[in-house]
């Protein structure tokens, strides 16, 4: 092959391999991300052990650099094949591995084996570049190029993977692409070499054979891989997700007890029934301290139960929806009977966008009520929807007398938050529920209501569970009492107050709870 052409393959291979390198971070990216709930600390682990991992495969990559000689470059390159199907065997086999292994020990102690496997994947480009690329006078040009090559690859690999094959495949799947593109990265050295005949035959031969038995082989090795990483050391390899569904956006998860899971942890659970001592209570609460709730906002749909709460309150006229994640209403919701209705129901605008960037571009949108049953408050991002700043932005969207429920999962430094922000804030369970007036409680209004209150047709409570309408609005008789069980506490601002005297507010600039040790 002349030496314009072995250019231009040794081009076309280091932008394959750039590609196939990036995409398998992508799955990595995913993995560690689902498997440790997200939190803020494991990607910047993964990443090291990825960098670190290229490093070392990059100085390893000399073991195998010869003096340059023909015959002798021609004898490593085809060692070279052999090494770079091993390395894409291995980085196919990163997923599986490591959901077995976190049923056994804790994830963070999986991370070597991305260093292994980035460090075979990485030594591939630097030994492409010098067995392509002569000693003369334009090997700094021809570098820079296949340089290029490699980043226009990688660039690929992350947009297309992880925006387009994400959406389309399960990571299965995408993990057998990767490992089948590799193996005919294999046959493209094994033909650089100088293979030709019968041997590129046979080696053609047994690039489809691998790439069957990966095939083959996929459907063993990921069967209940979401429920290893999610369960762990509780894994129960009878037991089955009812619902997984693999997007762009991240993976969703239910189990057969309604539960719904989105990126490994709990998101809440499928049911609107409301019974003392239930924490759905907490949707059915604005009408406790809101006489008028026309117009609702709701930050995170998930499976839709809260916005169906919302959405059939006897006094609300509009639910504005705004959830970032379209695989919630495109396929999780369809198949949620307690939520379905929502998809059809006039009241009800449902909108994919990131609630912060909605916020900043509506302005003038003002709410009676908004609602956000965030995530837990020490996930990567939680901050965007607990700081100070995100507040504030609630504030300015709230009409007169307007409150803002959510979610602090615990969190006494979003309450503390609250309290900076809003002129009333209390505490009703683990929620936190503030207003821009001195919140007023209203047993007997609420009362009336949920008396009122009908889903999809049907009453949340019959003429004869009247007593149990009672047990629930009973709750606001005993508010500020600390030793009262949490499913019915209400605690007051200065009570909050009282708590957190030593506590840091949330910024968006201290990250709040996100890299707390865990």
């Amino acid at each position: 092959m002349s030496s314009s052409g072995r250019f231009v393959l040794a081009l076309f291979l280091v932008t394959l391999t750039g590609f196939i390198s990036l995409s398998y971070e992508i799955l990595w990216v995913r993995l560690y991300s689902f498997v440790s709930a997200s939190r803020a600390w494991a990607f910047g682990v993964l990443l090291g052990s990825y960098l670190i991992g290229l490093a070392l495969g990059s100085l390893w990559s000399l073991r195998f650099q010869g003096d340059g000689s023909e015959g002798r470059g021609q004898q490593e390159l085809r060692a070279l094949a052999g090494f770079v199907g091993m390395a894409n065997g291995f980085g196919f086999l990163v997923v599986p591995v490591v959901s077995w292994m976190v049923v056994w020990i804790h994830f963070g102690w999986t991370f070597p084996i991305v260093v292994v496997a980035a460090a075979l994947l990485g030594a591939a480009l630097p030994l492409i570049c010098h067995y392509a690329i002569p000693p003369d006078e334009k090997a700094g040009a021809r570098l820079s190029y296949l340089y290029l090559g490699n980043i226009l690859g990688a660039g690929a690999g992350s947009l297309l993977t992880g925006f387009v094959l994400m959406d389309r495949f399960t990571i299965a799947q995408i993990s057998v692409i990767l490992v089948v593109l590799g193996f005919l990265l294999v046959f493209g050295l094994d033909y650089f070499s100088g293979k030709r005949g019968r041997l590129l035959a046979v080696r053609a031969g047994g690039v489809v054979i691998a790439s069957a038995l990966a095939l083959v082989a996929s459907g063993p090795l990921f069967d209940g891989l979401y429920e290893r990483l999610q369960y762990k050391e509780d894994y129960d390899h009878q037991k089955r997700f009812t619902m997984v569904v693999e997007s762009r956006f991240g993976v969703i998860t239910v189990d057969d007890d309604e539960k719904i899971f989105g990126g490994g942890i709990f998101d809440g659970v499928l049911t609107t029934d409301l019974s003392p001592g239930s924490w759905t209570i907490r949707p059915y609460f604005i009408s406790a301290v809101h006489s008028d709730p026309k117009e609702v906002l709701v930050i995170g749909l998930s499976g839709g139960t809260w916005t169906q709460i919302l959405a059939s309150h006897p006094q609300v006229d509009s639910v504005t929806a705004v959830e970032i994640n379209a695989a919630y209403s495109e396929r999780i919701i369809p198949k949620v009977a307690s939520s379905k209705s929502i998809l059809k129901n006039p009241k009800v605008e449902i909108i994919i966008d990131d609630g912060r960037r909605w916020l900043r571009r509506n302005p003038e949108r003002k709410f009676d009520a908004v609602v956000i049953n965030c995530t837990y408050h020490w996930r990567e991002h939680a901050t965007n929807l607990l700081s100070k700043e995100f507040m504030e932005q609630i504030r300015d969207h709230l009409k007169p007398g307007g409150i803002y429920l959510f979610n602090a999962t615990g969190s006494e430094r979003a309450a503390k938050t609250a309290t900076e922000v809003f002129p009333d804030t209390v505490t009703v369970l683990n929620n936190v529920l503030s207003s821009n007036r001195l919140l007023t409680f209203d047993r007997e209004r609420w009362r009336r209501v949920l008396s009122d209150y009908r889903i999809d047709g049907q009453l949340v409570f019959e003429p004869d569970e009247s007593g149990q309408i009672d047990d629930i609005v009973s709750m606001i008789d005993t508010r500020g009492d600390r030793e009262i069980d949490i499913s019915r506490r209400i605690l007051s601002r200065d009570q909050i107050l009282e708590d957190t005297k030593d506590l840091e507010i949330i910024t968006d600039d201290n990250l709040g709870h996100e890299f707390e040790s865990r």
